[in-house]
């Protein structure tokens, strides 16, 4: 282990020291041309992250006050460029993530590169971002066949996934590709032929009245994903991890017909053989996998099992790091008869880590839960209510941990990550971390087995 980290960080060292080329580039303004187009034919061959980045550089080197140029102008321009880090970086499934969760509209801006700065002046080493979200969107521009079908690289805001990682790399920032799974809107609009079927009659299966899930069953719909997968992994991330690896869970599932028989067929072997074939395609290329699951899933009740699709004792083996996402305000009052969850954040990271700890020690799978980094029904949000979940995930036995806020805005969560990296963060009493309704010594460690 410390001769691989030695490895990794000599490697990372070598190639922070790699000299940056520069080539003077002179251009004559063709017809149709506009500054920014002619940025983004350049952006390839420069060092710059977005081309409006590069834009500013042409205007500065040639003295333009605006952004007019005229057909025949010359410009010259010094483009600097550097071998770019953007292979995986291969760390230890133990290693220690802590993160937070990035927009794809973020990662393709400048932005990302601020932010990215910010967090590791925290105390933070990883990034999470979008390569396919649940509304079916990819971050980048993708070549699979069924990508293109739909459309689902058109909006794709990362330009240069290779830049991206490079940019992270050199800041020794761990890049996890999150990719959501059978929640996929637009794979369910465009094919329709892959939405669960109605009981009620010919029409389609929706949650509550929108058609957003594609069947965890079909061959082509796992083959799509599978595509998917080793198509972001060949761009050079470091961690793949799944979300929404799942059947859905509301609107009315009865009425639901999935492509196999559930006499014959438990929902979670559906689940568990894919997340199987995700492995078998990562496994050469020393990406790593992860997944998301739910909260509640670390209480291991039976319905829950059987509605998700997500059996631990079959899935762990078969993961590098789970992801409970044990977010407070998601649990729902009464939750184990304690009246408000949402005001409990240290008891229920520290609950939820204890609870998946036993299983997932047993498989070598560190416990990596998501951490509500937003206000969604907290009396109070601020730093504090952030830090009493690292805290809580930490006592749990939690290895690392990721902030989720959804519009990646993290000024409380980056307070809170300093002040717990360097122990300056205020704490609650222990007596008000633990609720009072249960008749019981709350602060005594709970296991699974209990």
């Amino acid at each position: 282990m410390v001769f691989l980290v030695g490895l990794i960080f000599c490697f990372l060292a070598s190639v922070l020291e790699a000299q940056v080329a520069v080539r003077d580039t002179v251009l004559t303004v063709r017809p149709g041309d506009s500054l920014l187009a002619i940025a983004y034919r350049l952006l390839p061959h420069s060092t710059e992250y977005t081309a409006e980045e590069l834009v500013d550089t042409i205007k500065r080197q040639n003295g333009l006050q605006g952004d007019v140029i005229q057909i025949g102008q010359r410009l010259d321009v010094s483009l600097s460029y550097a071998e770019l880090l953007d292979q995986t970086v291969t760390r230890a499934a133990d290693f220690a993530a802590r993160g937070v969760y990035i927009t794809a509209a973020l990662v393709g801006s400048r932005r990302m590169l601020t932010l990215a700065d910010a967090l590791v002046a925290a105390g933070g080493n990883t990034v999470v971002f979008d390569a396919k979200d649940r509304y079916g969107n990819l971050g980048y521009a993708s070549s699979v066949p069924l990508a293109l079908e739909i459309g689902a690289g058109q909006r794709a805001s990362i330009a240069q996934p290779a830049k991206m990682l490079d940019a992270l790399h050199r800041r020794n920032i761990h890049v996890v590709a999150r990719l959501t799974c059978f929640y996929d809107a637009r794979l369910a609009r465009e094919r329709p032929d892959f939405v669960p079927l109605s009981r009620e009659g010919p029409a389609l299966w929706s949650e509550r009245g929108k058609s957003n899930w594609v069947d965890p069953s079909l061959p082509q719909v796992q083959e799509y994903l599978l595509a998917i997968v080793r198509e972001v992994a060949e761009l050079g991330v470091d961690e793949i991890q799944l979300d929404y690896v799942r059947f859905p869970t509301e609107g009315n599932l009865a009425d639901a017909v999935f492509a196999f028989d559930p006499a014959v067929v438990a929902k979670d072997r559906i689940i568990t053989d894919f997340v199987i074939e995700v492995e078998r395609v990562l496994e050469p290329m020393g990406v790593l996998l992860s997944a998301d699951i739910f909260g509640v899933a670390a209480w291991g009740r039976e319905a829950d099992r059987r509605t998700i699709g997500q059996h631990l004792p079959d899935l762990l083996p078969h993961l590098d790091a789970v992801s409970p996402m044990l977010y407070p305000s998601h649990f729902e009052d009464g939750f184990e008869r304690i009246d408000r969850p949402v005001d409990y954040p240290y008891y229920f990271l520290l609950q939820g880590c204890q609870r998946l700890q036993k299983l997932a020690t047993a498989h070598d799978v560190p416990v990596r839960p998501w951490i509500q980094s937003f206000d969604y029904r907290v009396t109070h949000f601020d730093s504090l209510y952030v830090t009493e979940q690292l805290h809580g995930a930490e006592d749990g036995g939690a290895r690392g941990w990721l902030l989720w806020n959804p519009a990646s805005l993290y000024k409380i969560g980056l307070a809170a990550i300093k002040g717990f990296t360097d122990g300056t963060a205020a704490t609650v009493p222990v007596q008000q971390r633990f609720p009072k309704s249960l008749g019981m010594d709350l602060t005594r460690p709970t296991s699974v087995a209990d």
